[in-house]
Formats: C-alpha cells, sequence, structure tokens
C-alpha cells in the first residue's frame, strides 16, 4: 500500500488542537500567574518576546504584538514601571529605545513556561513509553529541519 501524500494542512490542524488542549488545561494556573503579576496578555506576550530576542524597539513589538505604537508605547511604559522590563536609548541612534528584560520579567515568563511544561508531562506521562520515543525522535528530526533550537534537557 502506497504512503498517503503529505498533509501539511492537516498536521498543522493536529499539531494546533494538541496546543489548544494542553494551554487550556494549563489556563488556570496561568491565569493565576498573570493576575499576581497584574499583567495582561500583551504585555505577557511582550515578555516572552523579549525573553526570545534579547532586546527589541517599541517599533518591533509593535509590529509583533500587532498594536498600534503608542498602545506599544503604553504596554511598555507598564512593563518598566512594574520593572518588568528596561528601556534604554538605542546604542548609536538616541531616538530609538530598547527594551529589555529584566530578572523579574523573566520570573514571570520562566513561572508561565514552568505551568505550561508541568501540563504538557502531566499529559504525556499517559502515553506509551514507544510512543513517547517515537515522538521525541520525530520532533527532534522536525526541530533539525526546520532549525528550531532544541530546549535543553531538564536536569
Amino acid at each position: 500500500m502506497d504512503k498517503p501524500e503529505p498533509d501539511a494542512e492537516r498536521l498543522a490542524e493536529l499539531l494546533a488542537t494538541l496546543n489548544a488542549e494542553l494551554w487550556s488545561q494549563s489556563m488556570g494556573q496561568v491565569h493565576q500567574i498573570l493576575q499576581a503579576a497584574n499583567l495582561s496578555l500583551p504585555r505577557l506576550v511582550a515578555l516572552t518576546y523579549l525573553q526570545c530576542h534579547g532586546a527589541a524597539t517599541i517599533s518591533e513589538l509593535s509590529e509583533h504584538l500587532n498594536l498600534a505604537l503608542g498602545t506599544t508605547s503604553h504596554v511598555i511604559e507598564q512593563l518598566v514601571q512594574s520593572e518588568l522590563a528596561e528601556r534604554r536609548e538605542a546604542a548609536g541612534d538616541r531616538r530609538h529605545k530598547q527594551v529589555t528584560l529584566t530578572a523579574a520579567g523573566a520570573a514571570i515568563v520562566a513561572s508561565v513556561r514552568r505551568a505550561r511544561l508541568d501540563e504538557t508531562i502531566r499529559r504525556f506521562t499517559d502515553l506509551p513509553p514507544a510512543l513517547l520515543i517515537r515522538l521525541n525522535d520525530v520532533l527532534s528530526e522536525v526541530f533539525d529541519a526546520l532549525s528550531i533550537p532544541a530546549a535543553a534537557p531538564r536536569q
């Protein structure tokens, strides 16, 4: 029997469904983290972007958040006031500001990530070991093919 043609759309739907299921199961804990830190979802997304990219300009964040520059500036101001991010003049161009994550901001991103990981681990623990091994191998190949850096193994 011939193998079926690759179906990127179906695979994308499966991954989106899995992600949505895992996200919905950890949402209560994530919501508690956001409430404790007085964060909105756009502020969390900004923190996560800074965690992944290091520093960013207001324009870069505005584009990523899909918000107007003024709204993005307000979001960043709230993060700065909460000491979750820092804003500095860009090297070589004082007209532009660079935004970076503080240790407190990084801790919030890490807490959200931990909540998501814990739920994923909880759900994957129910899978047969052989399936977990195959899934790990396939996802490692996908990460390599897409040049996505794999996370370091937990200690």
